[in-house]
């Protein structure tokens, strides 16, 4: 089990103050490892650094923007001087505007393409130039379903951004190969997070029309059911894996959970 020992690794998160995020920073906090929250609000970074600490967690939040170049690196740098190496990056900072293609604004297009995949290119290209002197580090960038498949309230912009992530990540996975630097992805389906709440609060008709095309018929939990894999990729059992996107969905990538159900019926 001393593969799956992420104990004292520095580990970023992006995104970190709520839903996934968040969901990761306890699983690796309760693994041992030194969490570093990265958050846009510098009061929400704080609370949810605080809540992880009041568990015996090691976190501390530093606040940045993603999708200013000059903020991640201001940010890397303070990681730097507080831990003197990073192990783990998770890029799981993005945003999703559910409006379509003809609604959407140009300033919402480019809100989502700066966050999602602009900013995670930041994050990456900042911290790997650190890694590459380690020699050492990993990358897990998180996508969607959305990125290969056109899901229910799912917009243009949102699943450009997440496409364009998992190529970017192979991309830089080859990249990186000679300095022992493992980039991959985690494509999650629908989880209980903050935005799946307002999904279900703003359009629950359709809420419910993604439950049912998901094969196991509900929606996933984080620490449950996708910290593991996150664990995974960070630790050494993940030494020869390279530029795969692992989806964590419930079936929805494999098949419609309401052909399922016709053919149950059918039995």
């Amino acid at each position: 089990m001393d593969y799956f020992n992420v104990k004292d690794k520095v580990v970023i998160v992006t995104g970190g103050s709520s839903g996934l995020g968040y969901g990761f920073a306890q699983v690796f906090a309760r693994a041992g490892s030194r969490v570093v929250l990265v958050n846009r609000s510098e009061s929400k970074g704080q609370e949810a650094a605080e809540a992880i600490r009041a568990a015996g967690g090691d976190a501390v939040s530093i606040p940045a923007d993603v999708s200013i170049r000059k903020s991640v690196a201001a940010m890397i740098e303070r990681v730097i001087e507080r831990h003197g190496r990073i192990d783990v990056l998770i890029n799981n900072a993005g945003i999703i505007i559910r409006r379509m293609a003809t609604e959407m604004t140009e300033e919402e297009w480019d809100r989502q393409i700066d966050t999602n995949l602009k900013g995670t290119f930041n994050c990456c290209a900042e911290t790997a130039t650190h890694m590459i002197r380690q020699r050492s580090g990993k990358i897990i960038n998180l996508a969607s379903i959305a990125a290969t498949r056109a899901v229910i309230q799912t917009p243009a912009a949102y699943a450009a951004t997440k496409a364009g992530l998992v190529q970017m990540s192979r991309v830089m996975a080859i990249e990186w190969i000679p300095y022992n630097i493992n980039v991959n992805v985690i494509a999650p389906g629908f989880f209980e997070t903050p935005m799946s709440a307002d999904l279900r609060a703003q359009h629950p008709e359709e809420f419910v029309k993604i439950q049912q095309q998901i094969p196991q018929g509900r929606t996933g939990r984080i620490i449950e059911e996708l910290g593991g894999v996150a664990i995974f990729l960070a630790s050494d059992a993940c030494q020869y894996m390279v530029g795969q996107v692992i989806y964590v969905d419930g079936g929805s990538s494999v098949g419609d959970g309401r052909a399922q159900g016709r053919l149950a019926g059918a039995v």
